[in-house]
């Protein structure tokens, strides 16, 4: 089976729309995405706190942005393009082995560059955020982190249908889960291989539950059994 193809492309109207939802709603996973991930590489947003209308001067802000930094912006996204090109085949390779050939559930996703570090997912679209300023090494990880997300709900809802089938994959245990899974796996040898060892992987709010993961990983390397019993503990 032919492995899905990654298309990396801007999305400026993305870009705009997700600002205002971290900027109305920052806190999550025991992070504020505004403050870490926005603020720190646009200061200019600051301003926003004394506006009246606030989401006006972001809107005209992200506009003057892209179209005074686009061409830089384009030269680092081919480069990222580079990168991956050199390693997908391999990532590919390695979630094969994890999830034992299961398939992946579409044969396109789209990585949306993006110049805040939010970078979300959107399993109904099959498609996520990358953010342009950041190494190529933390892109690639990004990106791998994004596609393990869509294949690791596809097969757990494939494979426990009864036990997932209500919960929501945007919150809850389910979600746990899934971030606890790319937190451990990203840290194994196969992944800092591909992207490098990364540091402070994962949620502040799943911190212990990571340490758990990794544990039982090394014990049971069989991702049916990682599933059940982690779930036993979140």
């Amino acid at each position: 089976m032919p492995y899905p193809t990654i298309q990396l492309k801007f999305d400026q109207k993305l870009d705009q729309n997700l600002a205002r939802d971290f900027y109305s709603y920052p806190e999550f996973g025991g992070c504020n995405f505004w403050e870490e991930r926005a603020l720190v590489h646009h200061p200019k947003l600051l301003e926003m706190n004394s506006l009246k209308n606030p989401e006006s001067f972001l809107d005209k802000y992200i506009t003057e942005f892209y179209v005074s930094h686009f061409e830089e912006m384009k030269k680092l996204s081919k480069k990222t393009a580079n990168y991956l090109n050199q390693t997908h085949d391999s990532f590919f390779r390695v979630v094969d082995n994890i999830f034992n050939h299961y398939p992946w559930p579409r044969k396109k996703f789209i990585g949306c560059f993006s110049i805040f570090n939010f970078c979300p997912r959107f399993l109904d679209w099959g498609r996520f955020q990358v953010f342009i300023y950041d190494k190529p090494n933390l892109q690639l990880f990004t990106i791998f982190h994004e596609l393990l997300h869509f294949i690791f709900y596809g097969f757990v809802q494939k494979t426990f249908p009864k036990k997932f089938k209500n919960l929501s994959t945007e919150e809850g245990k389910f979600w746990d889960l899934a971030e606890v899974f790319n937190a451990v796996i990203q840290n194994s040898d196969d992944f800092i291989k591909l992207h490098g060892q990364i540091e402070n992987i994962g949620y502040p709010n799943h911190k212990s539950l990571i340490l758990k993961g990794k544990d039982l990983w090394k014990k049971t390397p069989d991702l049916n059994q990682w599933i059940v019993e982690m779930m036993k503990v979140i």
